[in-house]
Formats: C-alpha cells, sequence, structure tokens
C-alpha cells in the first residue's frame, strides 16, 4: 500500500472517531446543558448558591418492618445565585426521593420529600442521602434513621 493510502485511511479513522464523540456530546439533555451552564455562570462570578437546611437529621424512632415514613427536609437558598438540585441519592436502595427541578432562587424555600421503606430491614438503621448541587461544595449530606421491629 502506498504511503498515501496509510495516511488518507489514518485521516479517515481520525474524522470518523471525532465524529462519534461530537455524537455522543451532542445528545446530552437542555437540563444537563443548563446545569453546566449555571456551573460555569457561578464559577465566573464567584456567586454560588447555598443550603440552609431546618434540620438535617431525621429520626423516625420505631416503626414497623414494611412500614414507608415519609420525611420532608426544608431548606432555603441563602446563597448569591440559583440553586440547582442535581440528584438525590442514599447508601442503600431503600428510599426514593422528591424534589423541584426548577432552579430555586435566592431566598426560596424549597423542600426534599424522602421516603424509607424500610421493608427486609430489622435493628437500627442509619442511612445517609447525599444531594448533588451546584453549589461550592457540591455534596451536601442528611441523615435520616429508623428501628424497625
Amino acid at each position: 500500500m502506498s504511503a498515501l493510502k496509510i495516511k488518507y485511511k489514518k485521516w479517515l479513522v481520525l474524522v470518523q472517531l471525532l465524529m462519534f464523540v461530537l455524537g455522543c456530546t451532542g445528545g446530552a439533555s437542555k437540563e444537563n446543558k443548563t446545569v453546566g451552564a449555571d456551573r460555569l455562570e457561578s464559577v465566573k462570578s464567584g456567586k454560588y448558591p447555598k443550603f440552609e437546611f431546618s434540620k438535617e437529621i431525621h429520626k423516625f424512632g420505631k416503626i414497623s418492618e414494611g412500614e414507608i415514613g415519609v420525611c420532608d427536609f426544608y431548606f432555603k437558598n441563602v446563597g448569591e445565585d440559583n440553586l440547582i438540585i442535581k440528584s438525590v441519592e442514599s447508601d442503600c436502595g431503600c428510599a426514593n426521593f422528591k424534589w423541584t427541578k426548577k432552579p430555586i432562587k435566592v431566598g426560596e424555600e424549597s423542600k426534599i420529600t424522602i421516603e424509607f421503606n424500610s421493608k427486609g430491614r430489622h435493628g437500627k438503621q442509619y442511612k445517609v442521602i447525599t444531594i448533588f448541587s451546584n453549589t461550592l461544595q457540591k455534596k451536601k449530606k442528611l441523615i435520616i434513621t429508623a428501628n424497625v421491629e
């Protein structure tokens, strides 16, 4: 094979690879692009949102195995920019979460609702809930506890 054909094939592979990469990143959701843009604006301006929770630990106390405990964590954005919660996760698969997907403006209040499913659990339970957001710290941890009988 001639040197020209080899260079052409390498160039063609490079172009195909580039098209693949651009195709993969071009499919990002509008929401993800917005969150990224908001984070970039916060970095540029030096202004960040900030959580202020009314409580960071919820104790369900005694609950029966199989019962679903529900609690709300109320907070206010006391920062200097819109607050966006990207996701909420737990250290187990025993909880579901509800929160607003819209940006929370400076001074606004909102809540995160947690549903703890005690099915298959026994004894003292200590669960860490992690909130991923566009704050300077990027993560915020909340705690729920229960004594499942």
